[in-house]
């Protein structure tokens, strides 16, 4: 069994997957640093300055293939791993990803609201923009439905630590922490 995090940039997700990793001594595993490896180590914000949003969407789908036969990992995802992008460049929900996310495992969505997002995320030079015409609240406004549908079970994390949130993951699997 893979546990999978979904959720927006500065949710937490990386936080909490090496937290449950410590706790379950399953290995956390990022895409987005698998993209970086697979980049041959190129960072994502010069990636996609220099390839573009839709290659790098391809390059995560790539990985999800990669990733489909594995057992016993934490899943932590690039907070735009539910989309794809359609022929005008328009950011759309990724129908091929996410089938392959529901076969790799069971998707946990961390949700914080809109304003802790935006002002988490505020001047990281390690997040490229995802948009030079849209805001991220307004990206944000879009995506938070989409991981909403998704997600298997829901964990706002506003309130918890990580610690908190690792344990109410293996509370909802039914798994005792090591």
């Amino acid at each position: 069994m893979n546990i999978i995090f979904i959720g927006a940039r500065g949710a937490g997700k990386s936080k909490v997957s090496r937290t449950l990793s410590k706790q379950t001594e399953f290995p956390a595993v990022s895409t987005d640093s698998i993209c970086v490896y697979e980049a041959g180590g190129i960072p994502i914000p010069q990636f996609v300055e220099k390839h573009g949003w839709k290659k790098f969407r391809e390059l995560e789908y790539s990985i999800l293939q990669k990733l489909q036969n594995a057992d016993g990992i934490i899943l932590d995802c690039g907070g735009g791993i539910l989309f794809d992008l359609d022929a005008d460049g328009n950011e759309i929900p990724s129908q091929r990803k996410l089938d392959l996310l529901r076969k790799i495992g069971r998707i946990v969505y961390l949700e914080r609201g809109i304003e802790e997002l935006v002002e988490k995320v505020k001047g990281d030079s390690t997040r490229p923009d995802l948009s030079k015409v849209t805001s991220y609240r307004a990206i944000l406004e879009k995506r938070l439905p989409v991981y909403q549908e998704t997600a298997h079970f829901k964990l706002n994390l506003s309130k918890l630590s990580k610690e908190e949130a690792a344990e109410r993951v293996l509370d909802w699997l039914g798994i005792k922490s090591k």
